[in-house]
């Protein structure tokens, strides 16, 4: 596992809790004020800087929504293949 800090561990735990996750809506786990659109954006900056470092990192995948950015754990993926996986053995039967 690649070394990560402690906020991106705090972080990591966040999204793996409450995925799919944006980063205002970790924002508000960490009690970010985000009520006016000044402190909207750079809470949304602070965050996504550290959701980008993890999805370098390979410990998260994302997708765009707009302008936010949409992360979930790595390890979802895999399930999603393994579901994937079971289903077309069992359609194949």
């Amino acid at each position: 596992m690649p070394e990560i800090i402690d906020r991106e561990k705090v972080i990591l735990e966040i999204i793996k809790e409450y995925w799919p996750i944006s980063a205002l809506e970790i924002a508000d786990h960490f009690k970010e004020n985000v009520k006016l659109r000044k402190e909207k954006r750079k809470a949304s900056t602070k965050y996504t800087y550290y959701l980008k470092k993890l999805i370098n990192k390979h410990l998260v995948l994302s997708k765009r929504a707009g302008n936010s950015l949409i992360v979930w754990p790595i390890e979802v993926e895999k399930y999603r293949t393994i579901h994937q996986i079971l289903r077309e053995v069992k359609y194949a039967e």
